[in-house]
């Protein structure tokens, strides 16, 4: 079931039939909403862009995009008042994936979210931002609109970030023939790989890798929790969900799911069904984008390749993302 807060365009929204739980009606604040179903577990949340106080202000829309599970929220823009390709950009900017500005495409979003690839092509660079939207301060200064530059972070004390980055390496590089390359920061465990496309480096030299690497399609970067997130065009978070990590991980910082709302968590070397997931994104009050389960680093992992999928890294033939137009009228 899902969540609507509507304003405006109240009956343009329930006209779609979607299936509604509950229903916020008026003009709020973000921590407003937020804080009104912080305890409910649901599908989707539509929020009319018209009912959000401050629309379009930078600060609301930041606060908008940490407040929400990006893969649940749904922003629903203002259908006569179309906005320029450059604040399509900053919503992406904040993996705001999912907006429309039309009833075919809400219900095509509550059925299945967008990825980075559905939307790559409203990322502009800073220098083409309007300033006349209050949006003149995203940092692009990485991103293309050919180029993926995915973030993978470890939220327990082991390197496995350093190993899925390897697995996803090989598997883009060998089954897909895409050009890779792979990035650590501040460690040196790539040595044992053996690989070729593989740097070990600080933050201070990043931007230096970054703008040399024009032959590469995507690059993987372990952030191994360094500054530098703002070069990622997306970022993934793992978390291994066994009793002993879990509560490692909580014992150190008690707020760690408090600051994890809204962002990509995956649970790897996961043995847990999907009942058990759902009732730790309930306990925790934060979504679990993918369930992946212990991967063999010496084989091709399917497993692996649909989260390549889902994130839009690929086109596979099991989840190619169905187009319908969603966002024609911007173009």
């Amino acid at each position: 079931m899902n969540i609507i807060v509507v304003n405006k365009y109240k009956d343009l929204i329930y006209s779609t039939n979607i299936e509604i739980l509950k229903e916020m009606s008026g003009v709020f604040k973000v921590d407003q909403i937020a804080n009104s179903f912080n305890s409910i577990f649901y599908k989707k949340i539509i929020i009319d862009a018209t009912a959000l106080a401050g629309f379009p202000k930078e600060n609301v829309l930041k606060e908008l995009a940490s407040s929400f599970d990006p893969e649940k929220l749904i922003l629903f823009l203002p259908p006569d008042n179309p906005p320029p390709k450059s604040f399509l950009s900053f919503l992406v900017s904040l993996n705001i994936f999912n907006f429309t500005d039309n009833i075919n495409g809400l219900v095509e979003l509550v059925k299945k979210s967008n990825s980075i690839n559905d939307v790559r092509g409203f990322i502009q660079t800073k220098e083409d931002n309007n300033k006349d939207l209050d949006i003149n301060n995203v940092d692009n200064s990485y991103q293309t609109s050919d180029k993926i530059i995915l973030g993978i972070n470890s939220l327990n004390d082991d390197i496995f970030a350093t190993e899925l980055v390897y697995m996803m390496k090989k598997n883009l590089e060998e089954k897909y023939g895409k050009q890779v390359l792979a990035i650590e920061i501040n460690k040196n465990e790539f040595r044992y790989f053996n690989s070729n496309n593989m740097l070990s480096t600080d933050e201070n030299r990043i931007s230096s890798i970054l703008n040399n690497s024009l032959n590469y399609d995507i690059i993987l970067i372990d952030l191994n929790n360094s500054k530098v997130n703002n070069i990622c065009t997306d970022i993934i978070y793992l978390l291994d969900p066994s009793l002993y990590k879990i509560n490692k991980l909580l014992y150190k910082n008690r707020n760690v799911f408090l600051n994890l709302k809204g962002k990509k968590v995956l649970f790897v070397n996961s043995l847990l069904k999907e009942n058990d997931v759902n009732q730790f994104s309930r306990e925790a009050n934060i979504s679990v984008y993918y369930n992946l389960s212990p991967l063999n680093d010496r084989i091709i992992n399917e497993n692996l390749n649909n989260l390549l999928a889902k994130l839009g890294i690929i086109d596979d033939n099991n989840n190619k993302q169905t187009k319908r137009g969603l966002f024609d009228i911007f173009k």
